[in-house]
């Protein structure tokens, strides 16, 4: 029964041999488009998805707009008619505060009452001329602010360039006041020496003699930059249980892929625990007080280059003499997990994880600690690599010594092929006993790759690893490697631009060896071409990996190598 069971696996072993290592290596590709490129969208669970992406920027969406039209003939149609225009300009000099702790140097302006700055103090821009501190407040300040509050509703014209009174009552607090017709709007900073979190807390006051009905409404500018740490950049929120990213801008890859940016208005009616700017290591978040009655709406102003987020809350009437308030938390800071942590509504999912985020955190924190042992991330990548190849030695020494066997025996499976070639009964059979006296899985052929599959959770966990944390970022190895998150460039051809890299081309000729040395059942012909397909196609992807994660797939080569010439030598 077993022999008539497989009476095809003999003749088709080359073949499957070949087909395995070509869609390994086509899956290799499609692996990378998959989680090299930035998430696609998702629907939220539940089964009606929470994001309308082809909706047409109107004010009159699901998002309370300030600037709705109201009924003919009402109250507050007629108090529309005598509002201000759009935009407000200052009628008196504008005024600027700074904020310096050891973490940020922020600068505030009495215009909207607004953030005009945002510096990280310990972190630079190596990819901008002069290095200057990475800020995370993207716009031109002289055309707008973030943080900005039109208050429209009140009937009082566009407040988000309106000139506010500025108080300081201590080093750490802000607060910004403007009052019109008898209502009162308070907008407060509160800052922290040691967090890059603070408080904006929003008051409305109706000294009036009529209801009014404010609509809380805080815009962020994002905008991208022509710098390294913003190739990477987008729109970021958690809803509904589930993290949410809109790619604003990405560079594309070295085969195109991952490129892209929305050009439709994004709106999420609920549910808001938290919306921001995104790139590779730092995020701009806002964190309504209410998550349950927030909405966002991302508006693409400029496709691929700039785009507005407004988190806002409905309307709420607050009758003559009554006061109301919302409250914001603001993060504008690196993505450290313990930080991110400690803010809680889930801001953690900012960093990207991949498929496996668990392995993800423990490569991340396994590297860290390692780190503070050797201080250099390069050599601790080293170190982890030979740690993982200890651990699958065993599975991949079976596997090497079953090939080898396997690779001994084609003269005899040759042999029976010629002598019953038209009777597959008769030839299985005997395939088989010779499979049995030589000790051989005959199955191994199917598995020749298996390896290199399980390899990929590892692979994986250690890319999110490279790219995604903060602790990487300008982490340098050894003489040119000066930034193991990013590819690393020995120099650079004259004319052509193109750059030479290293590593890759290591990683391409030990590829090539490990192929040449490795037992194969593949006539000669299919052989020569997989020694040159595979290492060729893989020197192509890693071209534009981070030097970390090149640097770890070269050593494992390299002791794959080693594992290979020790199994040929046992088994010779």
């Amino acid at each position: 029964m077993l022999a008539g069971s497989i009476p095809s696996l003999p003749e088709a072993r080359v073949d499957r041999n070949l087909l395995l290592a070509i869609v390994l290596s086509v899956a290799v590709l499609t692996l990378w488009g998959r989680f090299a490129a930035p998430p696609p969208e998702q629907t939220p669970p539940g089964g009606s998805p929470q994001v309308e992406q082809q909706v047409p920027p109107d004010r009159n969406a699901s998002l309370p707009p300030e600037s709705a039209p109201h009924p003919r003939g009402s109250k507050e149609a007629r108090g529309a008619a005598d509002r201000a225009p759009a935009i407000v300009q200052p009628v008196e000099e504008e005024e600027r505060v700074h904020i310096r702790t050891q973490l940020f140097d922020a600068e505030l302006t009495t215009r909207g009452g607004a953030l005009l700055r945002w510096d990280l103090l310990r972190y630079d821009d190596p990819s901008v001329p002069g290095r200057p501190q990475v800020d995370l407040v993207t716009l031109d300040p002289e055309r707008e602010v973030a943080l900005a509050t039109p208050f429209e509703s009140l009937g009082l014209g566009d407040w988000s360039q309106a000139p506010w009174v500025l108080q300081q009552p201590d080093p750490l607090t802000v607060v910004f006041t403007r009052e019109q017709n008898g209502i009162r709007v308070r907008k407060t900073y509160e800052f922290s020496r040691d967090q890059y979190l603070f408080r904006l807390r929003l008051e409305v006051e109706n000294g009036s003699g009529q209801p009014v009905a404010p609509a809380f409404r805080v815009g962020w500018p994002a905008e991208r930059r022509e710098s390294t740490d913003y190739r990477h950049f987008g729109i970021g929120f958690y809803t509904d249980g589930s993290y949410e990213y809109k790619t604003l801008h990405t560079s594309r890859s070295f085969f195109g892929m991952g490129g892209g940016s929305f050009k439709e208005v994004l709106e999420v009616p609920k549910d808001i625990d938290w919306a921001g700017a995104v790139t590779r290591y730092f995020v701009a978040a806002l964190l309504p007080d209410v998550p349950r009655e927030a909405a966002v709406r991302v508006t693409p102003i400029v496709p691929g280059e700039r785009a507005q987020l407004e988190l806002a809350f409905q309307k709420a009437e607050v009758p003559p003499g009554r006061r109301v308030d919302h409250e914001y938390r603001v993060y504008l800071g690196p993505k450290e997990p313990d930080r991110l942590d400690a803010v809680g509504a889930h801001l953690e999912a900012a960093i990207r994880k991949g498929w496996f985020p668990s392995l993800t955190r423990f490569f991340t924190r396994l590297l860290t600690a390692t780190y503070a042992v050797v201080p250099n991330y390069g050599v601790a990548i080293i170190l982890l690599t030979i740690v993982v190849r200890l651990l699958m030695a065993p599975l991949m020494a079976r596997q090497m010594r079953s090939m080898k066997r396997m690779s001994t025996l084609q003269p005899k499976i040759k042999e029976l092929q010629a002598r019953y070639p038209d009777d597959r009964q008769k030839q299985s059979e005997a395939m088989m006993s010779v499979y049995k006296e030589a000790g051989v899985n005959p199955l191994s052929t199917m598995t020749g790759c298996l390896p290199m599959f399980l390899q990929f959770p590892v692979f994986i966990g250690f890319y999110y690893a490279l790219q995604g944390s903060i602790q990487l970022r300008q982490q340098p190895f050894v003489g040119w490697i000066d930034d193991l998150s990013a590819p690393e460039t020995l120099f650079v051809l004259p004319g052509l631009e193109i750059p030479v890299r290293l590593l890759p081309l290591l990683m391409g000729a030990s590829m090539f060896l490990q192929q040449k040395l490795s037992p194969s059942a593949m006539d000669q012909t299919q052989a020569r071409m997989m020694m040159t397909v595979m290492p060729v196609m893989f020197t192509l992807m890693f071209y534009q990996f981070a030097s970390g994660l090149v640097l770890y797939w070269l050593v494992s080569t390299l002791l794959g190598i080693l594992q290979q010439v020790y199994t040929n030598r046992q088994s010779s």
